[in-house]
């Protein structure tokens, strides 16, 4: 669509809102009235969300539901009481652009939620979890995007550049985090507000924010109960409430929680490996120049996106991002800890755990063991 269609296209919805709230055009609300910048700037590229009335001060826009925030404190709105204006999935939106779903193809999606708010409205972050990403993205929207403790993502767009929050940060749910903005391709003042797997898979936020909680994970990597050598596809739910039983006995324990659960693996076998290596000392160096809980060498923690090892959420990231890869490379807890060990190519000619490191091995596996009972 060519710049002067897009704006032929602001013009006819301008008009629809005229026809729906006679008080659009007077209350200063006009669509082109928030697009100024895009009539007098630079052509913008990019797809137009949240065309079927996005814009904030509408209250009169047919099919509009209002999103309350939600009971509990676990998923909350990152804007309560704002209004729904554009829901998830495929729609007839021409703007908005294809993606293949579950093996069908639709022309157009919309990957997220969008909510209108006057700009400037408060963003809140609808759970707990670390910022990843706060600035501006492809299309100029500047966008946050937090991971949380189950692995999941959250993605707030189009927000003002006057962020409240950095890359590496702790937030908790109901904590401000920017404000609505007019940045990227817009229609006027909202935010879209994206979940995804941690696997990237974008999923429908509306149901969760409804009861009150993140999705799960379903399933977790980590040792077999009957031979804790054996690599296994535990419960999730179980997993974590195993965890959870014993959390008090372990340093560190919320940052282990959150590193294990977003890279797929069970938050004792984490637990244990930092154990082993470091004895939850976040300021640990080995001989060999190793670094923190989970005794990261620098080069290694560079490729795994640490920037500061002593820091415990980067370093348990890293950590758990680096032993979930060796876990799926050689299908065997106890190859997978020998690799994190000694390396992945030595284990790899060898086939075995070496006499070297099966002493290392046996900690972290007696050590996960002695987690399995809460009054162990």
């Amino acid at each position: 669509m060519s710049y002067a269609d897009c704006l032929a296209r602001i013009s006819q919805l301008d008009s629809m809102l005229r026809s729906y709230d006679p008080n659009w055009a007077t209350s200063g609300n006009s669509m082109f009235g928030a697009t100024q910048g895009l009539a007098s700037g630079s052509p913008f590229s990019g797809v137009l969300e949240s065309v079927s009335g996005s814009t904030a001060g509408t209250t009169g826009v047919a099919s509009q539901a209002v999103v309350q925030s939600a009971a509990t404190t676990g998923f909350t709105s990152p804007l309560p009481g704002a209004q729904l204006t554009q829901a998830f999935g495929p729609t007839s939106e021409t703007l908005e652009p294809p993606a293949t779903v579950n093996g069908v193809t639709y022309a157009h999606y919309h990957d997220g939620i969008d909510l209108a708010a006057p700009i400037g409205s408060s963003v809140l972050a609808a759970a707990g979890g670390t910022v990843i990403s706060a600035g501006k993205a492809s299309d100029g929207a500047v966008i946050v995007k937090i991971r949380h403790d189950n692995g999941y993502t959250t993605l707030y767009g189009h927000l003002d550049p006057s962020l409240e929050v950095s890359v590496g940060q702790q937030v908790v749910a109901g904590q401000t985090i920017g404000k609505v903005g007019l940045t990227g391709v817009t229609t006027g003042p909202h935010l879209h507000f994206g979940l995804y797997t941690s696997g990237g898979t974008a999923v429908d936020p509306s149901s969760w924010l409804a009861s009150g909680h993140l999705p799960g994970p379903a399933t977790l990597l980590g040792p077999s109960s009957s031979d804790p050598s054996s690599l296994t596809e535990v419960s999730g739910a179980a997993a974590l409430a195993r965890f959870d039983a014993v959390s008090s006995r372990i340093p560190y324990a919320a940052q282990i929680r959150s590193a294990a659960t977003a890279n797929g693996i069970d938050p004792l076998l984490l637990a244990s490996l930092a154990y082993a290596e470091s004895g939850f000392n976040p300021k640990a160096v080995s001989r060999c120049g190793a670094q923190g809980l989970t005794q990261l060498m620098p080069g290694t923690a560079a490729s795994l996106g640490v920037t500061d090892s002593f820091d415990p959420q980067q370093n348990l990231n890293g950590g758990a991002k680096y032993i979930a890869t060796q876990l799926k490379t050689f299908g065997r807890v106890d190859l997978a800890l020998a690799a994190y060990n000694a390396g992945p190519g030595a284990i790899k000619r060898l086939g075995v755990v070496p006499d070297s490191k099966r002493g290392y091995v046996n900690v972290i596996l007696h050590k996960w063991q002695s987690y399995q009972e809460p009054s162990a």
